[in-house]
């Protein structure tokens, strides 16, 4: 299947009609015979032609070659294109001059898919003097599948300067039009068409079709319920009305067409691909990752199946699973700039800038215009500290794409990092003051300018900016497609009078574990370490990232981390979800612990020590965040299982004593509980998101930013806490 870009490719297309011959000959075959072989019930019209036909030499020539045509156009209708070229053959070898039958033969030849063919029998037709609107719009059909239009567009009017009041033709002629992006001109001809014949569904839905393509989605949906109702099984009017109601974001109405169409057609993949891209953007990446396997089981080579996944995967922040399927694209369409752009996106998030922007640099050679990929590729170049060539593929992408709202960000990032403030202020401004569309990459890019902004205006911000992490990204009504980064600023020189810690390799295991199967899920934690591993990444880190994580998992993410640790100057650890203590000592739970008897502690959990173990075997700056203080049932559970040692389970986590060059931060008080929030994250990591890549903020000016907003944004419930033995200041953002 091609690229499904939010359009059905069901626009109705014009029938190929067949003459037939009407005069046959009276001399040898009896009139009813001769009624017979023009009869419209086919079975009669073929039996008839055969006696007029076996009677030979005493029926002339034109009138076998007659009686072959009616034959031939049987077979026709009837999808036997072999044997109708074979009946048409004999009729144009006993009359060269039969018209009908070249315009037969062409249709046979069309409905083989020898357009080519066709197209020579519809000239031959019309060399011979046919006077038919029919040869007419049959030859302007095959010139509209070769891609003719204009050719197909003159046939069109011809045909219908000889057929005014044909309906159908008006409807062919409006899907020329569509084909040119013509829109109004397409709804001009669909009008007419509904004009000559009012309740035709074909026409309405094309018409409904024109509309949600010029974005006028209001009215497409009133054109989708009139063919509904006028049809109720017009599979494609759900799809286009689903496909609509997806552009408005009414997904859950989305997901119910869709439903009906895979009601009606349960074998067609792109229908299960369409409701996997609609539960991905309504949240429910699980339902939607199911139908999109089924999607490529029912058509492994439907690359569109594909890319939806991949973005699934990339909203679970599994990207070595989105390369693969990506990988899998391109192999299926190796000219697809979107996918090239998204892979782009994926192997930057990943910090390998390199492989980026040859993909950006492949994408944007088949697509010269694509705003979405030379952004994409500018954000790059600033990330490698190429601020020339940023400023260059931002602008033209703006150029291209005024309104696009992570480019504006990005854009005022490149001239806060020039030291230019004027012009980040006034690219910031016009990342807030932009539409609010669908970005992939929208909240990142509000989030981002209203704090940049702020800082510039507080003065607040250093100087000297140089480059930090934005990842521009396409609206979801554009194939292409980019992850939401967390927000991040330009880094900048510290203004610190102490020595900061030089940037070598950093390091970081970032987990998220909210989906627990024992106990009630969070909500907030999967979002919290996406957000701040897309952040970290644009910081320079090499991060471990995991998502819902049962206890093997966290091995080896662990296993992982620690195995990248030996070349790190800086590493980082961040952990949301459940955690507990138990005589007070510190463990974190993953999805699958249940904790229904004391020795399930050591079975079902990850000591935070073991974490800490393999961080300080070294010496190198460590940072250790918990964001895992939240109320706990499961922690009640083992409390009961303990009996009279129940008391030796906290609340909250206990104070661990930091080696030298490691800092501890704690979401809230040691042995006290924090609050899971009301957005998108917690209110400790939505502060530290806030402040983490403010340019030449030290560590411990950091955390008391954290602190403050943390215990105001909690109406002083909540109180950050952290425990350092660092000797040296540490800026991650310079």
């Amino acid at each position: 299947m091609h690229r499904h870009r939010f359009a059905l490719s069901v626009l109705a297309a014009s029938t190929l009609l067949a003459a037939v011959v009407g005069s046959c000959p009276a001399q040898a075959q009896s009139k009813s015979d001769v009624a017979g072989c023009q009869s419209s019930n086919l079975d009669t019209r073929l039996a008839a032609c055969g006696r007029i036909i076996a009677q030979g030499s005493k029926v002339s020539a034109k009138n076998r070659s007659a009686a072959h045509n009616n034959r031939g156009q049987v077979y026709n209708e009837r999808g036997q294109y072999d044997q109708a070229i074979r009946e048409l053959d004999e009729s144009l070898r006993l009359d060269p001059t039969n018209g009908a039958a070249f315009n037969n033969r062409g249709v046979a030849f069309s409905g083989k898919g020898d357009n080519q063919r066709a197209v020579r029998d519809f000239d031959d037709a019309l060399r011979l003097g046919a006077r038919s609107a029919t040869v007419w719009g049959n030859r302007a059909s095959i010139h509209r599948s070769l891609g003719n239009t204009d050719q197909a567009l003159r046939d069109y009017d011809e045909a219908i300067r000889l057929d005014p009041k044909s309906a159908p033709l008006r409807n062919a002629r409006g899907n020329v039009w569509f084909d040119k992006n013509e829109y109004d001109r397409a709804i001009a001809d669909y009008e007419e068409g509904l004009r000559l014949s009012p309740k035709d569904a074909v026409i309405v839905h094309n018409r409904g079709n024109a509309y949600r393509h010029k974005g006028e989605h209001d009215r497409a949906i009133v054109d989708f319920d009139t063919v509904i109702r006028l049809s109720p099984t017009y599979v494609a009017a759900w799809v286009n009305r689903g496909h609509s109601h997806h552009a408005r974001h009414e997904y859950t109405e989305a997901i119910r067409d869709f439903d009906e169409a895979i009601r009606l057609e349960p074998r067609s993949g792109p229908y299960y691909a369409y409701r996997g891209r609609t539960y991905r953007l309504a949240g429910d990446v699980d339902r939607a990752l199911r139908d999109l396997d089924e999607a490529i089981r029912l058509n492994p080579r439907d690359d569109g199946a594909w890319h939806f996944r991949a973005e699934a995967h990339l909203a679970r922040g599994d990207l070595d699973r989105a390369l693969s399927d990506l990988d899998k694209e391109i192999e299926i369409t190796p000219k697809d700039a979107v996918a090239y752009n998204l892979r782009g996106f994926v192997y930057r998030q990943r910090g390998d800038l390199d492989r980026a922007l040859r993909d950006f640099d492949e994408a944007i050679r088949l697509s010269p215009r694509s705003a979405t990929a030379i952004g994409n590729r500018g954000e790059a170049y600033r990330l490698k500290g190429d601020l020339g060539r940023a400023l260059a593929d931002l602008d033209e992408a703006l150029r291209l794409s005024p309104e696009m709202t992570p480019a504006l960000t990005s854009r005022g990032l490149a001239f806060e990092a020039r030291g230019d403030l004027a012009r980040a202020k006034e690219n910031f401004r016009a990342a807030l003051a932009a539409p609010a569309r669908t970005y992939l990459t929208g909240a990142w890019a509000v989030d981002t300018a209203r704090a940049r902004l702020a800082a510039i205006e507080s003065g607040t911000t250093a100087a000297t900016p140089a480059a930090s992490s934005v990842t521009p990204a396409a609206p979801a009504t554009v194939a292409a497609v980019a992850p939401s980064p967390s927000p991040a600023s330009p880094p900048v020189s510290s203004p610190s009078t102490a020595a900061p810690v030089a940037r070598g390799s950093r390091v970081a295991l970032v987990v998220g574990n909210g989906d627990y199967r024992h106990a009630t899920a969070l909500p907030n934690p999967g979002n919290d370490a996406r957000d701040l591993a897309r952040s970290l990444r644009g910081l320079g880190f090499d991060v471990v990232e995991g998502i819902d994580l049962e206890k093997h998992g966290m091995e080896r993410k662990i296993r992982e981390f620690g195995q990248k640790l030996d070349r790190a100057d800086l590493a980082l650890f961040f952990y949301a979800g459940h955690g507990l203590q138990v005589a007070d000592k510190n463990y974190l739970v993953p999805i699958d612990a249940k904790l229904e008897r004391p020795g399930d502690l050591a079975l079902d959990t990850i000591t935070i020590d073991d974490v800490l173990a393999q961080m300080e075997s070294e010496r190198r700056v460590n940072l250790v965040f918990f964001d895992a203080c939240r109320d706990n049932p499961l922690a009640r559970t083992l409390a009961r299982s303990l009996g009279t040692r129940s008391a030796s389970v906290g609340s909250g986590l206990a104070a661990i004593q930091s080696a030298v060059g490691t800092m501890i931060v704690y979401a809230t008080q040691p042995k006290n509980v924090a609050l899971d929030g009301d957005g998108r994250n917690s209110p400790f990591t939505a502060a530290l998101l806030k402040h983490i890549a403010t340019p030449g903020l030290e560590i411990g000016a950091m955390m008391k930013r954290v602190r403050a907003d943390v215990y105001e944004a909690t109406r002083q419930r909540q109180l950050p806490w952290d425990h350092s033995s660092l000797i040296g200041d540490v800026v991650l953002a310079r």
